[in-house]
């Protein structure tokens, strides 16, 4: 998902002043790079899990089946200064936000959460991308 996601913002992402980079937002020591490199949007590698929906006994001595529900998450970052938000901010809220696009191999639902907090003088954005998908055992 993070290759998918990142192709998308090669492809559609042109806010003046904001980046896209390639690297994972953290670097070896753990020490996250985006509050060091400002309007630069870092994307994480994916996480999922599953969780059954309906547990079913298949007769066939496999232990059975069901269906089952698959969320995919996708964590991007971008830092911008607290006292001073860039003018095209808004632009780059929705443009990203619109990365939940990027695939629709199979999902039934994909959302964007977008919180805030605050490091010292710095916003940091980030934006949940969740891909939900039903499997069948």
């Amino acid at each position: 998902m993070r290759t998918e996601i990142l192709s998308y913002l090669d492809s559609n992402f042109s806010v003046t002043g904001f980046s896209v980079t390639e690297e994972l937002p953290w670097d070896s020591n753990g020490q996250p790079l985006y509050l060091k490199n400002f309007k630069k949007i870092y994307v994480d590698q994916p996480q999922t899990v599953q969780e059954p929906l309906i547990d079913v006994l298949n007769g066939n001595n496999t232990g059975g089946g069901g269906v089952v529900s698959e969320t995919t998450t996708v964590t991007a970052y971008v830092v911008t200064d607290a006292k001073t938000l860039p003018e095209n901010y808004d632009t780059m809220l929705s443009t990203l936000r619109n990365s939940r696009f990027a695939t629709a191999d199979g999902y039934t639902q994909r959302t964007t959460l977008v919180s805030t907090s605050f490091e010292s003088d710095a916003l940091v954005t980030e934006f949940n991308f969740n891909f939900y998908k039903v499997l069948i055992n």
